[in-house]
């Protein structure tokens, strides 16, 4: 499908609205979601004993690297399949809803020793210099799985996938995310995609992995 198409097709309507609902929510709302609603509330401190083999390190500039190649690498070589591109930010915008939930359903602590996360460019948005307890599940790693899925350039699929062990890695090591914030966010990346795909392409929700 052509951008012209998508756009005066009622499904390609209702989906392209929720996206940018979506994005105009995160913008405007979820910093007063984070300081309002989730800081005052009380969570769960875990004792992950797989933070224990990292002494906690600053790696903010590589794992934000990580994110934004990959992203504008997605956008660059997407857009002229915009079917594609559309499906990927369908399932981005409907983990983020998704997460909002689980961060108020399952609101853990942070670890005592966690190094926040710099990011120059959400900081513009968000309160302070970002926010400790959006916890479960990663946003981080669960973009990268959505990035992963829409690619379908055998290298370049590869090395998505190297960048987000990597980033999971890096995650825990800053102590950014517990062990179990890493591992259920492929696992909820998937099931959007697939559902987005299914939506949208009306064809079973299998994304293709190789």
């Amino acid at each position: 499908m052509t951008w012209k198409e998508i756009v005066s097709s009622r499904r390609g309507q209702v989906v392209i609205l929720f996206c940018i609902a979506t994005l105009l929510m995160m913008v405007f709302y979820m910093p007063h979601f984070y300081r309002e609603v989730i800081a005052p509330k009380e969570g769960l401190l875990l004792n992950d004993p797989i933070l224990q083999f990292f002494s906690p390190k600053d790696w903010s500039l590589l794992t934000f690297g990580i994110l934004y190649l990959a992203v504008i690498q997605t956008v660059v070589t997407s857009y002229p399949r915009p079917s594609v591109l559309l499906i990927g930010l369908t399932a981005y915008c409907a983990i983020n809803v998704f997460r909002m939930l689980t961060m108020y359903w399952v609101t853990l602590e942070p670890a005592s020793d966690m190094i926040l996360l710099s990011d120059p460019i959400s900081s513009i948005a968000y309160p302070e210099k970002g926010f400790a307890k959006d916890l479960f599940f990663s946003g981080h790693i669960s973009t990268m799985v959505v990035l992963v899925l829409v690619e379908e350039k055998t290298i370049a699929k590869l090395i998505k996938i190297f960048g987000t062990v990597l980033m999971g890695v890096l995650l825990a090591w800053q102590h950014v995310h517990y062990t179990i914030d890493l591992l259920a966010a492929p696992l909820v990346a998937y099931f959007f995609f697939a559902l987005a795909r299914k939506i949208l392409s009306n064809r079973p929700a299998k994304p293709k992995l190789n």
